[in-house]
């Protein structure tokens, strides 16, 4: 993973750490939402290429993305 992705997650993590309405919860989920579509569409073309490593690499970041939807869910339940 390249830093820059890196720095992107432990970022949205921070935030999501740090929301205290569901204002901010909408907006963080509206993030991962739009980077999940993106990277789906990543994949999908990098699958029409035959591009196997770009595509694994593509999932890899999207399994990030899946663990902060995760978080989000559990953070929205009350205890």
């Amino acid at each position: 993973m390249d830093s820059q992705f890196l720095t992107e997650i432990m970022e949205i993590n921070e935030k999501l750490a740090e929301a205290q309405g569901e204002i901010a919860m909408k907006e963080i989920e509206s993030i991962v939402r739009a980077k999940q579509k993106e990277l789906t569409d990543d994949v999908s073309r990098a699958f029409e290429r035959d591009n196997f490593e770009k595509a694994k690499e593509l999932l890899t970041k999207m399994r990030y993305f899946s663990n902060i939807e995760e978080k989000i869910k559990l953070k929205k339940i009350p205890l």
